[in-house]
């Protein structure tokens, strides 16, 4: 008789790239009552490749976990759903019931650290001369910041109650109320305070810090027509939310 197969994931962190994903995952990780898929990372949902693989193939991610209540793998490219318009289906045919953590930040800071992301790793295919050759070669980048048009994509598949959003700038600034109140979210213990010391945070969120060479200088003239291209979805996402038009400062001033 074959061994039992792990225990499937109920959670998953969807994104968006450069917006504490890393860090609350392994957050969770630390948490007695969760776990988190090894890699954490593991796009099974979206990319064919890995979808390809199976189910078990995917479920072997978890091998390491028991009787945990909350369990979960943190892909960001479950949140670009324009370039894997399949991952809703893969996600509702497996997990149906999954509940959603979908984390979000300032839209033009998470494009220049997405940037430096893209210069930071080796096995990049792009060689940006600065962030507006990248922001017109990669529109990948600014996409992940149409924070209403994901939100509403998964509301629509798995309801509004099974999503949790994640503020950026509150998790950074408050990171055991916020991380507390994801515990909650999940139906997990709430009393515990998250091991800060030991959480893992991803070493290319500070572009300016850590790669001073970087070209971080916008064209003015790109830097208003991307502004215009995402100001009606994340006003609308504002809005939904009941956060002030310049909830991420003068962004989109009338």
């Amino acid at each position: 008789m074959p061994p039992p197969l792990p225990p499937a994931p109920n959670f998953l962190i969807i994104g968006a790239a450069k917006a504490a994903t890393t860090s609350l995952a392994s957050l969770l990780d630390l948490h007695p009552e969760a776990a988190i898929a090894r890699p954490k990372e593991c796009h099974f949902f979206s990319l064919d490749q890995q979808y390809r693989l199976g189910w078990d193939a995917y479920l072997s991610l978890y091998k390491h976990c028991r009787d945990e209540r909350a369990i979960g793998d943190a892909s960001t490219s479950y949140s670009r759903i324009r370039y894997h318009p399949h991952v809703l289906a893969h996600i509702r045919q497996h997990i149906p019931a999954a509940k959603i953590i979908y984390m979000v930040r300032h839209p033009i800071e998470r494009m220049e650290s997405a940037y430096a992301e893209h210069m930071k790793t080796p096995e990049n295919p792009f060689a940006f001369s600065s962030i507006n050759d990248a922001i017109l070669r990669q529109p990948m980048i600014v996409d992940s910041s149409r924070y209403w048009e994901v939100f509403d994509a998964y509301r629509r598949v798995f309801g509004e109650a099974r999503i949790k959003v994640v503020w950026f700038e509150e998790y950074v600034s408050r990171t055991k109320e916020v991380f507390k109140d994801v515990c909650r979210f999940l139906e997990i213990d709430d009393t515990l305070d998250p091991d800060l010391q030991s959480q893992k945070i991803n070493g290319r969120e500070d572009p300016a810090r850590l790669i001073p060479q970087l070209d971080q200088a916008w064209d003015p003239a790109l830097r208003r027509r991307v502004i215009e291209v995402i100001q009606a979805d994340n006003l609308r996402f504002l809005a939904h939310f009941d956060r002030p038009r310049d909830h991420w400062g003068d962004l989109f001033q009338a």
